[in-house]
């Protein structure tokens, strides 16, 4: 698979989830493209590519390697060294990061009271639920950080098997 690949199945599978009002799965499936984005920032402006390169191509972890500054690649590091270029997208890795593992915001919208202080809870949400305007921003986010992952990508291309410093012209 490729970075394209992988980026079309992940906007397939948030395009379904948003078409069926399905939270529990659209915000973390976003949250994955703003990880997988944070990552392509730090590939592209880390001070040593071929070895950190070889180094997850050997399959070790972005969270086992440590920047310059001997800091563990974390998710949370990762968003940290972006901010200055991705500035948009720290507010909407903090919602979604709600969503990834069982929280507060799994129980205040998937929990309603009632007619008679009725208690009930629904998963996946009915669409009444969560605003319209929530599930834009998420298609606004997606796209967002879906174009910004592609210069990343078009960037590599640029100097994929060229000698340091060179770039050819892309057409695309």
């Amino acid at each position: 698979d490729t970075v394209y690949d992988a980026r079309i199945a992940t906007e397939d599978a948030l395009i379904d989830a948003i078409d069926t009002y399905n939270m529990h799965a659209a915000a973390p499936l976003l949250r994955l493209q703003l990880d997988t984005l944070f990552r392509a920032h730090y590939i592209a402006s880390g001070p040593d590519l071929d070895d950190l390169t070889s180094r997850l191509l050997q399959g070790e972890e972005f969270r086992n390697i440590e920047d310059a500054e001997g800091k563990r690649l974390t998710d949370v590091r990762l968003k940290d060294l972006a901010k200055e270029a991705h500035g948009w997208a720290l507010p909407v890795y903090r919602e979604t990061s709600g969503w990834v593992h069982f929280s507060v915001s799994h129980m205040r919208v998937t929990t309603q009271v009632g007619n008679d202080n009725e208690f009930f809870m629904s998963v996946p949400l009915p669409p009444s639920v969560l605003p319209e305007s929530l599930w834009q921003e998420i298609y606004a986010a997606s796209i967002r950080a879906t174009e910004e992952l592609f210069v990343y990508v078009r960037g590599w291309a640029a100097r994929k098997g060229l000698p340091p410093g060179e770039m050819r012209d892309l057409a695309w």
